[in-house]
């Protein structure tokens, strides 16, 4: 299947970027924020959105990686290492794409289990195609794609690309 490309390496870092700032400008207010990346390529994200915060602002940043098996999300056993931590913290949900909204949403219900203060979604492309009332609050693109194209984000040799297929 032939791939086009959505967003290159130096796209996808500006995008990066301003997702950084607009967290910091929506919760300037805390000590403390837990980034929680959707295994692997969400935590990949996540990671990267964790140093930019770290270089713009005083916020203590901590990643936790919630790990699902996204092709089977609703029966796949959860994980979410070090839990106690985003107990009474705000938490933002870190993916790559955001397509039907299944595995945020199973995400959110783990998080929920924690008593966060609060929470919020960060997706680097959002698709309009979602089956549960999930929105992302932080997004790098919004795209309008058909039900058959799929989105993906991509690090090859450091550099990142989304494509569409």
């Amino acid at each position: 299947m032939e791939k086009s490309l959505i967003l290159n390496h130096a796209q996808i870092s500006l995008k990066l970027d301003r997702m950084a700032w607009q967290i910091i400008e929506e919760l300037f207010n805390e000590k403390h924020i837990v980034l929680i990346g959707l295994v692997d390529r969400g935590t990949d994200v996540a990671l990267k959105i964790k140093q930019r915060l770290e270089k713009y602002s005083s916020i203590q940043i901590e990643l936790l990686t919630i790990v699902l098996d996204k092709e089977n999300a609703f029966s796949s056993k959860i994980t979410l290492e070090n839990s106690e931590r985003i107990t009474d913290k705000a938490v933002v949900l870190v993916d790559d794409v955001l397509n039907s909204g299944i595995t945020m949403a199973i995400a959110l219900k783990e998080t929920l289990k924690y008593q966060p203060k609060s929470i919020k979604t960060a997706v680097l492309a959002n698709r309009d195609h979602h089956k549960f009332p999930i929105q992302a609050n932080f997004v790098g693109i919004s795209l309008a794609t058909t039900v058959k194209e799929h989105i993906s984000y991509e690090e090859h040799e450091g550099k990142m690309s989304i494509n569409l297929s």
